[in-house]
């Protein structure tokens, strides 16, 4: 099972107690996922792209399980949407939770916290805290934390600007610093050098390891494709259909390559991967320009419009999206919005609203009726040989 990656903004409300707060901003799943370092396919193929994440992630579990040092606090992961940087903090997570296990010693214990971005009700909240519950605040969540094994903190590109929140942050980590506790973190950004990474945090920071994970470069995903082949017993038509895979997945992520190489288990025929296989895999090149224009002719608008208008046809747009994620399941938000011009955020609610209305919910966009709504998504669905 998947880790509940709920958001601050469904746990907490303006009538929050410092309690609620500070449960809102902990997420403490047990049921982390499988991903461990030494079984999940793509952390045991020694990938370049991976490797140095991997040689620092399996050196922080040694430390803690042999209450060593930490010559490196906090570790950050920074990479692109999709890089598997929050994969990576899972597989810490099980991978330190087996190790413990072996020794007899109880399970990992860790608090995972993910920084929302666009509106964020922790730090509008914790502003308006008094003094006395600030200090509340910070109290119990010391007293959550000097137990712990080992804390995570998701997406800190989005702690810029929200001072409060990046106070209170920056406090829990100077008292895990000071109690020798590792702190791992997650980062969007790229491109700055990681004494830029935030100025606020970097001046906290007395030690800490900045490690880019790029996207695969062309041996690395050779290297994936051997590497599942062999694991599914697979096997290819011909050698030349190495060249059209490792142009095909040129600027793929780690996560929309495994989806592809997932696809091939599905598409294979008697276990061969053909040319044609590999086609039809990638044929999705195309088959978001065909949803967008089934939409828009439905809706008798032009593609310009519906990208370009920003509230009259927000419910077209959000039926659009719906599709492109229903249709390439391994396709990111991030993606989906930067096709229409929009945030992750505003494709991931928007898939989200349609697919409650197909489900039955009642819910209105646009003063657009639900079952209006229910009845566009079945034709365009019908136009695009979805639905009988």
């Amino acid at each position: 099972m998947s880790p509940s990656y709920a958001r601050f903004y469904m746990n907490i409300s303006n009538k929050t107690t410092v309690d609620s707060f500070i449960n809102g901003i902990i997420l403490l799943d047990k049921s982390v996922s499988d991903y461990t370092l030494d079984s999940d396919f793509i952390f045991k193929g020694n990938y370049k792209c991976l490797k140095k994440a991997i040689a620092y992630a399996k050196k922080t579990i040694d430390n803690i399980v042999k209450k060593q040092p930490l010559s490196i606090n906090p570790l950050i992961f920074a990479g692109k949407v999709d890089c598997y940087k929050n994969r990576l903090m899972l597989a810490i997570w099980n991978s330190l939770t087996k190790e413990k296990l072996s020794r007899g010693e109880p399970e990992a214990a860790a608090i995972y916290l993910q920084v929302a971005s666009g509106h964020d009700p922790m730090n509008n909240i914790y502003k308006k805290f008094s003094i006395k519950r600030k200090k509340e605040v910070y109290r119990k969540l010391v007293e959550r934390v000097k137990n712990l094994d080992i804390v995570f903190i998701n997406e800190i590109q989005y702690l810029e600007g929200k001072h409060e929140a990046m106070s209170l942050l920056l406090e829990m980590v100077k008292f895990m610093e000071s109690i020798n506790k590792p702190i791992i973190m997650t980062s969007q950004k790229t491109d700055l050098d990681k004494a830029g990474l935030i100025p606020e945090l970097a001046e906290r920071f007395e030690s800490f390891e900045y490690i880019k994970i790029p996207l695969p470069d062309a041996e690395d995903r050779i290297k994936m494709l051997e590497d599942f082949l062999k694991e599914e017993n697979l096997s290819l038509e011909n050698e030349l259909i190495k060249n059209s895979w490792q142009e095909n997945t040129e600027k793929y992520s780690l996560k929309h390559l495994m989806g592809k190489l997932n696809r091939l288990t599905y598409e294979a025929k008697n276990s061969v991967i053909t040319a044609e296989t590999i086609e039809y895999i990638f044929e999705e090149k195309d088959s978001m320009r065909k949803i967008l224009d089934a939409v828009c002719e439905y809706f008798r608008i032009d593609v310009k419009t519906l990208i370009i208008d920003e509230r009259r046809f927000a419910c077209e747009r959000a039926i659009a999206m719906y599709f492109m994620k229903n249709i390439n399941r391994e396709m990111s938000f991030s993606e989906i919005g930067r096709r229409l011009k929009r945030s992750e955020d505003t494709a991931r609610i928007a898939c989200d609203k349609i697919g409650r209305i197909v489900d039955g919910d009642k819910e209105f966009i646009n003063k657009k009726k639900p079952s209006q709504i229910k009845t566009d998504v079945e034709e365009i669905g019908k136009a695009l040989n979805l639905l009988d």
